[in-house]
């Protein structure tokens, strides 16, 4: 599966009790732009919001390349196949790092 780039502009955390299941929840959205190439050897960029798996809960915003895979979606989308994002890794070269004192 081809990876592609993935800007992550801000995330947003929803958390609270189910009031279905009464068990606690936290679900991270990120807010993206994804870079992807064409058929055509071209560039689509696509703007949304993608729920992050529990793996990346630690992610900032930034510049990433990820692979997607579909799975069964929860909540809303329950029920339903949904693309989540099963590998994400730093796009471009590495930023200086502030040292601390």
């Amino acid at each position: 599966m081809a990876k592609q780039k993935l800007t992550i502009l801000g995330i947003v955390s929803n958390s609270g009790i189910s009031k279905k299941t009464n068990q606690p929840f936290d679900i991270k959205t990120a807010h993206c732009v994804l870079t992807q190439h064409t058929e055509e050897g071209g560039e689509q960029i696509v703007v949304g919001t993608i729920n992050l798996p529990p793996k990346f809960k630690d992610v900032t915003p930034g510049d990433y390349l990820a692979e997607f895979a579909f799975g069964m979606g929860y909540g809303q989308d329950q029920g339903r196949l949904v693309p989540q994002i099963v590998s994400l890794s730093a796009f471009g070269p590495a930023k200086p790092q502030p040292k601390t004192a």
